[in-house]
């Protein structure tokens, strides 16, 4: 691999729901992206939620490590992160088409774009 590039995704919690993003092509994702050159992994995370959704969020420890290969040259290493909602009403960037929050316990039946989820078990 040529490049390795450090993303971050957040789990937004709101009460018993977490929010979930639709990107254009229907495939399901979770706010987050690119660590920036200098960001701490939870600032780049704030940073990331506000730019894709509006919403101001409390970060929390790091619950998931994934990976995939974006281009033959490319592999995407990164972390999710739990996350609290704190303020804010959802405005989504050009990115995602819609959103939605799910049940707590709907979490482990959805398919979310590159598995960010796959080792975690929502009770």
């Amino acid at each position: 691999m040529e490049n390795i590039w450090d993303g971050v995704k957040g789990i937004v919690r709101k009460n018993d729901d977490f929010l979930v993003l639709v990107k254009k092509d229907g495939t399901l994702d979770l706010p987050g992206g690119r660590i920036e050159n200098g960001e701490t992994i939870k600032f780049a995370l704030q940073r990331e939620i506000n730019e894709e959704t509006g919403l101001k969020v409390e970060t929390h420890d790091p619950v998931e490590e994934w990976s995939f290969e974006k281009t033959t040259n490319h592999l995407i290493k990164g972390i999710t992160l739990e996350c609290d909602y704190l303020d804010g009403n959802v405005e989504l960037c050009e990115e995602h088409k819609r959103y939605f929050w799910a049940a707590i316990d709907s979490m482990n039946r959805l398919i979310f774009n590159h598995n960010f989820l796959r080792n975690l078990k929502f009770a």
